[in-house]
């Protein structure tokens, strides 16, 4: 069930009716069954692995939730020497619960997700939205165990929350506390709500119809093909293609699914915040896929980077290496892990890993060569909050994410190497980039070849022009509606008028890339 399909539409204005006529305390109940129809589209069959799942974690929450409750008790009741004995022992029986089902709900997704490729095999294809209902199941389970949020009681609300339509191609991760109580709560019929998550649908639309779906097969031709002797300066292009087509398609795909969330009042997390305009690799991951880097933070940096062998490192570091050291270095090893961890969970395949590797990597330096780039700008005088110094930094770390898209879209590791060399050591002149004959060459015959072009850089200049308005606090939105019915009304046509064309030059839609993950 494509976004822009009339099965969809019909789906979505079928449930609205329902969802707004129904008694509101019943409303729940009609996001539950669409989502269960929704994912029913994806395959029968894939709907054991979600509810598993669900059944697994929910039962899981449970016991531990119960464990919580009978250590307050007994706090009160036995001294502190007995209690702390209780202590340990229900705190073991916790670990016991956890391991279990960490163990259930990341075997099935090692099963499914990695063993296909571990035994040579790609034939098996992956349930709708594993990776992203696999770690909002934990991120519950996680929150229920150190005592952050209460426990679901109800089972059918609780797989609301996994199973909410919206999130389940691409995200975001919700958290429960947040998320949870939004599915479960009355909604009334808010025309705002409405009139924005349109809005949302149709500039989603914009970015993956008129960008992503336009450039994704003239890069697959550049890259997928394995030239020999391709120029670098070709291959580049082809990487800054793919930077522009990785966002238009993700953050396009999210604005639409966040738009449809909003029709009936749910308001999902942001999952980007101009991720171009970042000042540093930390920064990128601030505002790239949010979601994930927040699921990342909170249950793996945090609970290694404070275990006590990290603990006992940062006291080591401090008394041999300095104060420095002894601070950043658990935190850098954390962070290596956790984009490994990232790279791997985007796939099994070699390339995603040394893709999280890269970031980790870069990270970790930045953090440990701080101090170093505080004296060197010191030294040359250099005014930190300067306006041409915050350039300098946007354009750095541009150049950095996307010299990481190198090894995440080329998927054999060596040619990453190959092509990343070749961008340097044999750039070749750009010039042949504005000849049209060359560039049939490489891509193909294409009709409407210049139609193409001037599409996805009208498409790709509103994203831009959007995004500094955002960048500088400016919600285009809220100006836009404060225009004239005539301008507002010519925004609105003028971004469906992109749509439509984008179908007409396109063979349609090509899928969200990030499904896949």
């Amino acid at each position: 069930m494509t976004l822009l399909s009339n099965t969809f539409a019909i789906f979505i204005l079928a449930t609205l009716a329902v969802y707004y006529l129904c008694p509101k305390k019943n409303q729940w109940i009609c996001l539950l069954t669409a989502s269960i129809v929704f994912y029913a589209f994806s395959g029968v069959g894939n709907f054991i692995f979600i509810l598993g799942s669900s059944l697994v974690t929910f039962f899981a929450a449970k016991i531990v939730a119960k464990m919580n409750n009978d250590l307050k008790t007994k706090k009160l009741t036995f001294d502190k020497e007995t209690f702390k004995i209780i202590k340990h022992s229900i705190q073991n029986k916790k670990r016991l619960v956890l391991v279990g089902m960490l163990f259930l709900n990341i075997g099935i997704l090692f099963y499914l997700k990695y063993w296909r490729v571990l035994i040579g095999s790609k034939t098996l294809l992956l349930p709708l939205g594993i990776s992203y209902y696999t770690l909002q199941a934990i991120g519950y389970f996680m929150d229920v165990y150190n005592a952050k949020i209460e426990k679901e009681t109800n089972f059918a609300k609780f797989f609301l929350f996994i199973s909410f339509f919206p999130q389940l191609i691409m995200g975001p991760i919700n958290r429960y506390g947040i998320q949870g109580e939004q599915l479960k709560k009355e909604h009334k019929f808010d025309f705002e709500n409405i009139k924005h998550g349109t809005m949302l649908v149709l500039f989603g639309a914009m970015k993956k119809y008129v960008v992503a779906n336009l450039l994704v097969t003239k890069i697959s031709a550049i890259l997928d093909k394995n030239y020999d002797g391709l120029p670098g300066c070709v291959i580049l292009f082809a990487i800054l293609m793919y930077s522009v087509y990785q966002y238009a398609d993700f953050c396009g795909g999210i604005d639409m699914f966040m738009g449809v969330a909003e029709l009936f009042g749910i308001k999902m997390q942001p999952n980007f915040k101009q991720p171009y305009f970042s000042v540093s690799i930390a920064n990128f991951w601030q505002r790239w896929h949010i979601s994930l880097g927040q699921w990342m933070r909170d249950y793996v940096f945090y609970p290694f980077a404070l275990t006590k062998m990290m603990g006992n490192l940062g006291k080591w570091c401090a008394s041999h290496l300095g104060k420095h050291f002894g601070r950043v270095l658990p935190a850098c090893i954390a962070n290596i892990l956790v984009f490994m961890l990232v790279g791997i969970w985007h796939g099994p395949e070699l390339h995603f890993f040394v893709w999280g590797l890269y970031n980790g990597l870069l990270i970790a330096l930045s953090d440990i060569l701080k101090p170093a780039f505080k004296k060197m700008n010191e030294f040359l005088h250099i005014n930190e909050k300067a306006k041409w110094f915050h350039l300098f930094r946007i354009i750095r770390t541009f150049i950095l994410v996307n010299i990481g898209w190198y090894f995440d879209r080329i998927e054999n590791v060596k040619q990453s190497f190959i092509y990343l060399k070749d961008t340097f050591v044999n750039f070749g002149n750009p010039i042949i980039l504005t000849s049209k004959s060359y560039l049939r060459s490489i891509i193909g015959a294409i009709s409407n070849f210049e139609s193409h072009i001037i599409l996805i850089f009208i498409g790709t200049l509103i994203i831009f022009v959007i995004s500094l308005f955002k960048e500088n606090k400016i919600d285009v939105y809220k100006a836009i509606q404060k225009k004239n019915i005539a301008i507002r009304w010519s925004a609105y046509y003028f971004l469906m008028i992109l749509v439509i064309l984008s179908f007409t030059f396109s063979s349609g839609d090509t899928g969200f890339m990030y499904a896949q993950y």
